[in-house]
């Protein structure tokens, strides 16, 4: 008997030891920390609360970017407006918990729809909204805007009540404006942001962007000390595309702010988390522990790709003694979240959505998320509970559908955001944008330039998939698929082959290269349209003097010139055409690699940009199948018959 209460003890006991080993690998992989989406008073309302203590809190959040595939998608045609409330719904809310809101703005408010780096001034009204009151400047770009876009998107931002800094008008401007100090609750905030900028496009060569450089880094911190800040942020561009870990460059260089005074380090560009470290470091001979995050990923993704969909949103607590001055970091943690792209809710649109990882993962938002999605966003957000587990915590809010609903009718009501009850903006104040030019869906997508394309934005096609969603995706690509090798093997006549000669220009042959463009009476209406991939119809060679007007008769009606002194045709090669613009845009070729040595023809109408030079069609069309097409859809092999170019 004494045996058996023996073993039943000493099993108990192994059982018990078993559960708690599993439970605390378990814990290993994070912390969670659970709070309540309302807003705290502030600890200096309460004079019976011991110490003395006022509390700020702060919100840091990584990229956020907007391309033409995200503008077309907020585009509403009947309304003829822009609607980019969606986007920052389910974030919002608990961004708007912080009195200081950052993120690192990655478009610009040019009011222009032919500029790929510039997105409607709407989107800034919801970055409002969202509770964003301070972005950063200082990255790629920024770089790849005029200085008119630039100075248009400052006022914008000042109008909105929006703080920022990292690129300035002037060296003078910035004098005056650089460190951004913050004054909020009784603490000073100083925030200082630097790009990687290796080879900066000329475009913006005419105004000031900081660019990551030691000396200057380190007289910034000397213009920071008449300020005397509670706290100090640096915010960096940096790092390498898809990189998955930090250099050792981004280390030293985060050491070194250190040492001149900062306490916090946060940086952005790879476009998905990488890891965050505590960093020991000497200031004034005292032995002191900071805070890196290499990479917070994206608050708003630039890309489908599943990989850049991650990013998290570092939520802190500063704490200051109201009689030593002395400020510690009291607690803080991390908010995983995923760009979602939904094309269920509304049927033939798509809604792309900034969300918390851990309410979708409960079930408390976006309840008929397909399965696969919501696999993806558990998986995004577990890359990131383990990439980060042994340094930070997670911290997760009670986010449901009706708190997100009931934030947004409170903004809808106020006009401000949670956060800044104050500065009232309302939207029919803003001027409206013109409808984009790139068309996300169907056949009508347009001839606009693409960030989605320089980020290699090509939907993923997974073989022996059993959902049906993706099964319908996989047949929808094989079918584009194999319609793009039957226009490029041999011409199928369409109906673009007879085209409209209302107002058509006339192109004379002059001789040149390229033929020159008349323009005529009106100016050429936008394209409402899209076109299959352009086929080259080839028109005997014609007289000096002589003008044709394209569309007149189709290919096969064309006759040649009956003419003795004609020579015959021996010069022929063939260029790809991966662009065709209305403004000249300078592309970084030490960015993007693979188009080093494009040439850039302006005929008149577009800018035509064309990579490569071959002799033989093969040649031509393996290379702009394997490399061009991928990336750039509406990307063309153009056929060139003694220096000139195939007339449409």
């Amino acid at each position: 008997m004494s045996k058996r209460i023996t073993l039943t003890v000493l099993f108990f006991v192994v059982f018990c030891c078993g559960f708690a080993w599993a439970q605390t690998k378990a814990e290993q992989l994070i912390h969670l920390k659970h709070r309540m989406l309302k807003p705290k008073p502030a600890d200096d309302q309460h004079p019976d609360a011991g110490d003395s203590l006022r509390t700020l809190k702060l919100m840091i959040a990584g990229n956020v970017y907007q391309t033409e595939k995200h503008i077309a998608y907020c585009y509403d045609k009947e309304k003829s407006t822009y609607n980019f409330r969606d986007e920052l719904k389910y974030i919002q809310p608990i961004l708007s918990l912080g009195d200081v809101v950052i993120a690192n703005l990655k478009t610009s408010f040019g009011g222009d729809v032919f500029n790929m780096f510039s997105a409607p001034d709407e989107f800034a009204l919801s970055l409002k909204y969202s509770g964003i009151n301070t972005v950063m400047h200082a990255n790629l770009h920024t770089a790849n805007v005029s200085r008119s876009t630039f100075a248009r998107t400052r006022d914008l931002m000042n109008t909105f009540n929006i703080q920022y800094t990292g690129a300035f008008a002037d060296n003078f401007q910035r004098r005056g404006n650089y460190p951004l100090i913050i004054n909020k609750k009784g603490f000073r905030i100083a925030v200082l942001n630097y790009g990687a900028l290796d080879n900066r496009p000329e475009i913006s060569g005419n105004f000031y962007i900081n660019e990551i450089d030691k000396d200057q880094i380190e007289e910034d911190f000397r213009m920071l000390y008449p300020y005397r800040p509670d706290f100090t942020i640096v915010y960096f561009d940096w790092g390498t595309e898809k990189g998955e870990i930090p250099s050792s460059v981004q280390i030293e260089l985060a050491r070194f702010c250190f040492q001149q005074g900062a306490d916090l380090i946060l940086g952005t560009n790879p476009n998905s988390p990488m890891r965050l470290d505590y960093m020991n470091f000497y200031r004034s001979g005292q032995l002191k522990e900071g805070i890196v995050a290499y990479s917070l990923g994206n608050l708003i993704a630039s890309t489908e790709d599943v990989r850049h969909r991650n990013g998290y949103v570092i939520d802190m607590e500063l704490k200051k003694n109201n009689y030593t001055h002395q400020t510690t970091v009291a607690d803080w943690g991390i908010i995983p979240v995923y760009t979602y792209y939904d094309t269920l809710t509304t049927p033939g649109k798509t809604k792309v959505l900034s969300v918390p990882c851990s309410s979708v993962e409960d079930g408390e938002i976006l309840a008929t998320i397909p399965y696969i999605e919501k696999r993806r966003v558990i998986n995004g957000a577990f890359e990131v509970r383990k990439l980060l587990g042994s340094t930070a915590d997670e911290i997760q809010y009670n986010l449901t559908e009706r708190v997100a609903n009931n934030v947004m009718e409170t903004i809808d009501l106020t006009n401000a955001a949670w956060n800044n009850r104050f500065a009232q903006k309302r939207a029919k104040e803003i001027a409206p944008t013109d409808a984009p030019l790139f068309v996300a869906t169907g056949e009508e997508r347009g001839y606009a330039p693409s960030i989605s394309k320089i980020y290699g934005d090509e939907p993923a096609v997974k073989k022996n998939n059993t959902d049906e969603e993706e099964r319908e995706k996989e047949r929808k690509y094989e079918e584009e698929k194999k319609k793009a090798e039957e226009i490029f093997t041999k011409h199928i006549p369409t109906k673009y082959d007879k085209q409209e000669t209302t107002n058509a220009p006339a192109i004379t042959d002059t001789g040149d290269l390229y033929p020159k463009v008349k323009e005529p009476g009106a100016a050429a209406a936008k394209p409402t349209e899209a076109r299959p991939a352009e086929k080259e119809i080839v028109v005997a060679p014609k007289t000096s003097g002589q003008t044709l007007t394209p569309g007149t008769k189709k290919e096969e009606e064309i006759k040649p010139v009956e003419n003795k002194n004609l020579k015959l045709v021996v010069d022929t090669f063939y260029r790809i055409q991966f662009y065709a613009l209305k403004r000249h845009l300078p592309l970084d070729t030490n960015y993007y690699t693979h188009l080093k040595g494009y040439e850039v023809i302006d005929d008149g109408e577009v800018f035509r940009y064309l990579l490569g030079k071959y002799r033989s069609y093969e040649e031509c069309y393996k290379f702009w199948k394997s490399q061009m097409q991928p990336r750039y859809k509406e990307s063309i092999i153009v056929k060139y018959l003694d220096g000139k170019r195939i007339v449409e």
